[in-house]
């Protein structure tokens, strides 16, 4: 009996078991040919013959074993987040793991609710049927019945309980996006560039990954709108994880436009599209090409000069998202939905590598608990204080976001010791710290200190150039060229 809990393991168990069982017949052979006994040879092909066919059975019988455990453990790890009032699919199955999380922080974040309920309070309820009767063409069945069909399919599949309206406005782009719902309608707008030079299965991919947006509710987070009116509120962080939420929340609808298409190669061939412009046979579209993009893209995410506009990008890079929809396409949790597919990836591990993919986008996040997270800290802590007091007043807005960049616990201890230092004795301690940081924590975690620390700068609405000055020495301690400063304070400020 095979005791493996994984297919990787089983196939080596049953490799192991079919060469124990080989040299054995092996040994009985030899024997018998010694003896010139035919019957034991004869006993001896029979005998593994029958032990070939009971392993073949045993192995086949634990391949659906694993299968319905890897199944089981996915259904019940599942958290309960979304409900079926739109669809009567398993949202929460299907959902990307990224954005789920955020959702529920963002639930807990008391300044993004209040920054909701403003929003609500001051906006007038947006009419999506009025605005795209205004400023569109409505695209009925008699006018677009390929379209139709595709709506239909995609409404069968995600087993949708609304109907779907579409709509076109002439543009050459590549463009579609989907607008507030009301209880019985769903609204998606296609530009004619789109319509008029996607295929059926490309088209089936796009609607599904509207339709996906609605699904999960993204629009229950309208991230510039949040922004705008939280400017005054919202700490940069806040920006940075909105943003972040943004583009997980991509790969969640990319999965239900894979539902729909059910193809991974058209959704591939619709990427490809998107992010080339050419629809031609200019281009000669090899998957597997394409899909290996990702390599060149990750060696250069990975590099000791990231940009930090892409923590504000709004879509993940298409060569990201496409790995990442290879990987569900893989995974045990696209056969819950799709049960012709044998899904090899286990959920946990399809999450966890999406994770890994999605970071490259993402600040690392500098709370962990390392052996050096106390001198990251202080050394954070120290650089902050010194961007606070360098236009002469240390204001509370200021102190309230030094305090948001450390833990408390390391905030309160700095708070007691640091009206006993000199100014110079805290340039000491922070060129001392850096040192000693610099051969210890990686580019990454260094760029992630300085973006903390420049929230310091613009707290009190403002950034001063003598606080500039100190952010660019504390980017020289760390032998982080300075234009990554400018970088950042550009890019949080064209944000806010």
């Amino acid at each position: 009996m095979y005791q493996s809990t994984t297919l990787s393991e089983l196939e080596k168990e049953h490799q192991d078991a079919l060469t124990q069982a080989q040299n054995k017949m092996m040994e009985d052979l030899n024997l018998a040919q010694q003896n010139g006994d035919n019957d034991l040879i004869h006993q001896a092909s029979v005998h593994f013959q029958n032990v070939a066919k009971e392993l073949a059975e045993q192995y086949t019988k634990r391949i659906e074993e694993i299968n319905e455990l890897n199944l089981k453990n996915v259904t019940e790890n599942i958290q309960e987040v979304y409900d079926n009032s739109r669809a009567d699919i398993d949202l929460n199955a299907l959902v990307y793991d990224g954005d789920r999380d955020y959702v529920l922080e963002f639930q807990e974040d008391e300044l993004i609710q209040k920054t909701l309920e403003r929003i609500r309070e001051n906006n007038p309820v947006f009419k999506s049927r009025r605005h795209l009767l205004k400023s569109s063409l409505r695209l009925t069945k008699m006018l677009a019945p390929v379209l139709h069909e595709i709506g239909e399919h995609c409404k069968e599949v995600l087993k949708l309980k609304a109907d779907i309206e579409f709509f076109v406005y002439q543009n050459d782009k590549f463009n579609a996006s989907c607008y507030p719902p009301d209880e019985d309608k769903l609204y998606i707008i296609l530009t004619s560039g789109i319509l008029e030079r996607f295929t059926k299965d490309e088209l089936a991919f796009v609607i599904g990954h509207e339709i996906g947006h609605v699904l999960f509710e993204h629009f229950n987070y309208p991230v510039k709108h949040i922004l705008d009116e939280g400017a005054n509120d919202l700490a940069p962080i806040h920006a940075m994880k909105l943003y972040a939420w943004n583009r997980n929340a991509e790969i969640s609808a990319d999965r239900a436009g894979l539902l729909c298409c059910k193809s991974f190669e058209a959704a591939a061939r619709t990427f490809f599209k998107l992010s080339s412009g050419v629809t031609s046979d200019s281009l000669d579209f090899k998957l597997n090409e394409y899909i290996n993009q990702f390599s060149d893209l990750e060696e250069v995410l990975n590099d000791d000069t990231h940009d930090p506009s892409d923590w504000y990008s709004s879509h993940p890079f298409s060569p990201l998202r496409i790995k990442a929809l290879e990987l569900f396409n893989k995974s045990k949790t696209y056969e819950l939905f799709n049960p012709e597919i044998n899904g090899e990836i286990t959920e946990e591990a399809m999450e966890l590598e999406i994770q890994r993919i999605m970071s490259l986008m993402e600040p690392e996040d500098l709370g962990n608990e390392t052996e050096h997270s106390e001198k990251i800290q202080r050394f954070m802590f120290l650089g902050g204080y010194m961007i606070s007091k360098a236009d002469g007043v240390v204001d509370d807005s200021e102190i309230q976001a030094l305090s948001s960049v450390v833990s408390p616990s390391v905030f309160a201890q700095c708070m007691l010791t640091i009206k006993g230092l000199t100014e110079q004795d805290i340039i000491d301690e922070i060129i001392a710290l850096a040192k000693e940081l610099d051969i210890v924590i990686s580019v990454m975690q260094k760029l992630n200190i300085l973006r903390d620390l420049s929230i310091i700068s613009y707290a009190d609405g403002s950034i001063d150039a003598a606080e500039v000055d100190v952010l660019y020495n504390l980017a020289r301690q760390l032998y982080i060229k300075t234009e990554f400063i400018d970088r950042i304070i550009s890019d949080a400020q064209g944000v806010d």
